[in-house]
């Protein structure tokens, strides 16, 4: 545990962003970084490097905040559970594992709102530059139907291991197949940023060992021994240090934590590097008196910077779905009901890093809106487009306009994927308020789920403080399906699951009338779909985009340079900076905003 009070730059959270900042910045040798991660170094942990333990890391206060959401409007007052990591390594050492790239123009949106070099132009080698997408094997590449990834040309070269699975089941060819023979086929390299169809996609797992790999491993540990990288652990900061100069200006000078029960102010000579993540990054910069004067006031918090976009923008991919059951003696995961099933494959990974648990979950699809590939379907669709888009927009979100222009463009273009699926083999419970009750294993039958979402939602969110106080996590309020277009955009993909389904070969593992979660399935017509959303549905724990980095004409926190406007000294490097929502998982995302930003702080700083 390191004991000095001042170093060159201080992070705020060591997470999947704040460990790629810590090895870069400490790649220079002459400056000094200070990571200060609320959780513990768990990096050995097995339920964190057995990729097959994934699920069993949400709701354990140990690993996960355990976040739930307010009760949401439109789903009948569901609260909402979030995993966010809490340990060293943060959401990368708790997710499912998937490793899936967003789309050219889910980026290109962000350089739309004025951030200049943030185009997928500007940020697609940092794709390639923070990970090692690994080669299958012929036999992998084969039976899951894998056409991408062409090994003598590495797609990328990075710390974190991607790696596709030596065990696989026939449910992952089933998958790709079926959709060729809807013609929907995969049609490029997703990791171009032109992707649509079924594919199966890579895990942030490292091939051989079979262990998960996440920030904490593949950009903690290969720096530890480092004299000028040092890490405290177990350690929650209470709010910024600001000071205001003699001229006026902001100045963030360092952190009060409380170490041993003691209160500490640790400084930073040149930077604070906030990367609490989407939650907690803005719940930081209000506590610190930076946010809407009227929020502050409320909980007795001086106003050093007046933003009252801190906190808003908030984006999330609901996630909804539903289970059929697999012809008999099919195996799945809910087949680990029997002790010992679940023995067996524990010992098969441990003595030979083989089995189940050596995988994550891999079968997925970028799709548009099927209906609207051919008329009339197209046509009413765009028609429901035009009038949900055309009413007036948010005076209190002035990006609103602009954000909606990207997203129509994303709706109306068949080439661009408008929902996001995935399948697993397991059953899953959507009415579920916490993750353990989602992946319970509660009904006696066998299945697979079907998990549909939104690659671009309308609907926006906030996240503010609710005391004075680091310890009451802040109210979050993802507002799912306030706008009634989201609704409309998933119920429709409800509608075609089914078809999917009834689609050879993956038809034949599932029984024509087996049982289906929930019981009362009924997608058959677009209100009973949408009925179905309100009881049904979860959060594919994608949040980002509460600091967004835009102008502050049109609602930004931070510029794009990230430095939070008003402040000197002070710059956020999460998810919350998103200024839009990528199409999938976002784990991707993080990861190459934090790349650009260690390089946008080496050049402005002189670093080597």
């Amino acid at each position: 545990m390191s004991t000095k009070q001042e170093y060159d730059f201080v992070i705020v959270g060591g997470g999947t962003a704040g460990l790629v900042l810590a090895n870069r910045l400490t790649e220079d040798p002459k400056t000094e970084v200070l990571v200060i991660e609320a959780g513990a170094n768990r990096n050995n942990d097995p339920r964190i490097t057995v990729p097959g333990l994934a699920t069993s890391l949400f709701d354990d206060p140990n690993y996960d905040w355990t976040v739930s959401t307010v009760p949401q409007e439109h789903l009948n007052g569901k609260r909402v559970r979030h995993g966010r990591g809490k340990v060293l390594g943060g959401s990368s050492a708790i997710n499912v594992l998937a490793l899936i790239y967003p789309s050219k123009a889910s980026i290109d949106a962000w350089a739309k709102l004025g951030n200049n070099g943030w185009d997928w132009k500007g940020l697609e080698s940092y794709y390639r530059k923070f990970h090692s997408l690994n080669a299958p094997s012929d036999e992998t590449k084969d039976a899951l139907s894998i056409d991408y990834v062409v090994d003598d040309k590495p797609n990328s070269a990075g710390p974190v291991q991607g790696s596709f699975p030596e065990f696989h089941s026939p449910l992952g060819r089933a998958w790709i197949d079926a959709f060729k023979s809807l013609d929907l086929a995969n049609n490029g390299d997703p990791l171009s940023g032109r992707q649509i169809g079924g594919f199966t996609s890579p895990s942030t797992i490292k091939p051989g060992v079979w262990e998960r790999s996440h920030a904490g491993t593949a950009y903690y540990e290969p720096a530890a021994s480092r004299p000028n990288l040092h890490v405290i652990t177990e350690c929650m900061v209470e709010k910024l240090a600001l000071e205001k100069s003699t001229s006026g200006d902001v100045v963030a000078r360092g952190v009060h934590v409380k170490r041993d029960g003691k209160a500490e102010v640790i400084r930073a000579t040149k930077e604070i590097l906030l990367c609490a993540g989407v939650f907690q990054t803005p719940q930081l910069l209000e506590l610190s008196g930076i946010g809407n004067p009227e929020i502050l006031q409320k909980h007795g918090i001086e106003t050093m910077v007046e933003n009252k976009f801190v906190g808003e923008n908030l984006q999330d991919h609901p996630l909804t779905g539903m289970c059929y059951e697999v012809v008999d003696g099919f195996p799945t995961i809910d087949m680990i009901r029997d002790p010992k099933i679940v023995e067996q494959a524990m010992q098969t990974y441990m003595t030979a890093r083989q089995g189940p648990l050596t995988s994550g979950f891999y079968s997925h699809a970028s799709l548009p809106i099927i209906e609207a590939l051919q008329e009339p379907g197209r046509g009413d669709f765009l028609k429901l487009v035009n009038h949900s888009l055309s009413a007036d927009h948010n005076a209190n979100a002035p990006s609103e306009a602009l954000q909606y222009a990207c997203i129509r463009h994303v709706l109306e273009d068949s080439n661009e994927p408008s929902v996001f699926m995935a399948m697993g083999p397991s059953q899953a419970h959507f009415e579920a308020t916490t993750h353990k009750d989602f992946f319970a294993i509660t009904d006696p039958h066998n299945f697979i789920v079907m998990l549909a979402s939104i690659a671009s939602p309308l609907s926006r969110g906030t996240v503010h403080i609710i005391s004075n106080s680091i310890d009451d996590y802040p109210a979050v309020d993802p507002r799912y399906f306030s706008h009634p277009l989201d609704a409309e955009i998933l119920a429709r993909q409800l509608q075609w699951i089914p078809k999917l389904t009834k689609t050879k070969p993956l038809a034949d593992l599932l029984k024509p009338d087996g049982v289906t979660l929930p019981r009362n399935l009924d997608v058959s017509t677009l209100e009973a779909s949408k009925q179905h959303l309100v009881g049904n549905t979860v959060t594919f724990n994608h949040p980002c985009g509460t600091c967004a980095m835009m102008s502050e004409e049109l609602g930004g926190v931070v510029d794009d340079r990230l430095k939070v406007y008003g402040v000197k000294g002070l710059r956020v490097v999460d998810a919350s900076v998103f200024p839009m929502i990528p199409k999938g998982n976002i784990q991707s995302t993080v990861y190459a905003v934090a790349e650009k930003a260690a390089d946008i702080l080496k050049e402005d700083h002189g670093l080597q």
